[in-house]
């Protein structure tokens, strides 16, 4: 039989788990990354030294590869690249007008408004003219967002107007926008709930974990979720109304939705698997293997609807990082860790002793994660602290000490 010949968009740690998941799974693996020394790199069969954003590199490579599947893993820049691939070459992958809608939170929030779907108000702004236009519409607490860039870059709450705050706030977050794109929305209460799963024939399988937060930049996530099973059904029902709406109807899922008693907003949603580590704690807890799934999606296999177990295994993540950019002086390595932490199922270091790190403003500066089993008579917080402990971090500093 063929070996399955799987284009990997993204060698990052990233992507390390859907690219050990495909070697496990007797794929040729070939990694696209325009950064040589990424770890990625290192374990697939071939690697090619181009940017996941360039469509048109891509495809001539993935041509020239004769390859039987693309994919990428918590990449919103390359997600449209594998649907542009996708469509040329006949593979299996959600159309590119849906991966641009959902890649981009401009768009998205348009979509949603057009179908009348639950969204924030909202207006799209490219320049200070457009902010001061729609000015006196603003109430607070009003949310600023970069269009196309994830991972919390950029992102500035307001709750206090006056137009000093925010011109700064909109300059922010255009910084970090390739299109010079600014989504200005009102912030939704509720809770913060994010997951992952799979649509098949349209409809959603998928797990909801526990979120907890610094400001706008996960922390950590914990299976079994504290949202109750009626709400989780109305959570669904939420995501696939946006879902059947744009036409997406088979293929990998990672959103994050607002909830409170007469309210679910989609705030993001991907047709791509999330990072930070939710996949593979979705699999230690209840065995469901979504990456595994999204492989087979890719090269056309046959997905077949997940198994829910009876229960799940309690088990958590910490996303970590450092409170200041520094050079990294020490972290415990991992094999050590299991000593002094037990508990420990996987944890993935970004950077190595003597890199320099920057501070953890973002989801995309985390020093890595750790996921770990979390028995229920365990305090999720205590787990933390100790985690934090046996890592016996050392950071040298940018910030030089005052006179």
């Amino acid at each position: 039989m063929k070996q399955p010949r799987l284009l990997v968009l993204g060698a990052s740690n990233t992507q390390l788990p859907i690219i050990l998941k495909a070697l496990e799974l007797n794929c040729f693996v070939i990694t696209v990354d325009n950064i040589p020394d990424n770890i990625g790199h290192r374990h697939s069969h071939q690697s090619i030294n181009c940017s996941t954003a360039d469509r048109e590199a891509v495809l001539a490579y993935a041509k020239d590869l004769e390859i039987d599947g693309i994919v990428t893993f918590a990449s919103d820049i390359a997600t449209p690249t594998v649907a542009y691939v996708a469509g040329h070459l006949n593979l299996t992958a959600c159309k590119l007008s849906i991966a641009e809608t959902l890649s981009n939170k401009a768009l998205f929030r348009q979509f949603q408004d057009r179908q009348q779907l639950d969204c924030p108000w909202f207006f799209i702004a490219q320049n200070i003219d457009h902010l001061n236009k729609h000015y006196s519409q603003l109430s607070v607490p009003v949310i600023f967002k970069p269009a196309d860039t994830s991972g919390s870059r950029g992102l500035v709450k307001l709750d206090t107007l006056n137009p000093d705050l925010c011109h700064h706030a909109f300059t922010y977050a255009q910084s970090f926008s390739r299109a010079n794109t600014v989504s200005i929305e009102e912030f939704v209460e509720g809770i913060d709930v994010s997951g992952d799963g799979f649509l098949i024939n349209g409809q959603l399988h998928a797990l909801i974990s526990q979120k907890f937060k610094q400001g706008f930049i996960p922390t950590g996530h914990y299976f079994p979720t504290n949202i109750k099973p009626v709400d989780q059904q109305r959570i669904f029902s939420e995501i696939e109304k946006n879902c059947h709406a744009i036409g997406y109807f088979d293929g990998p899922i990672d959103f994050d939705v607002k909830i409170s008693s007469d309210r679910i907003t989609v705030i993001e949603m991907s047709p791509r698997l999330g990072g930070n580590g939710i996949p593979e704690l979705i699999y230690y807890s209840s065995g469901i293997d979504v990456i595994g799934m999204t492989i087979n999606y890719a090269l056309g296999k046959p997905c077949n609807i997940p198994e829910q177990p009876d229960s799940l295994t309690p088990c958590a993540s910490l996303i970590f990082g450092s409170e200041t950019a520094g050079k990294l002086n020490y972290i415990t390595p991992v094999e050590d860790l299991k000593n002094t932490f037990p508990e420990l199922i996987e944890c993935r270091y970004n950077y190595q002793i003597g890199d320099h790190i920057p501070a953890f403003e973002h989801s995309g500066n985390s020093l890595g994660y750790a996921l770990f089993y979390c028995p229920p008579e365990s305090n999720y917080q205590n787990m933390i602290t100790r985690l934090q402990d046996a890592f016996q971090l050392s950071i040298e500093s940018d910030l030089k000490p005052s006179n």
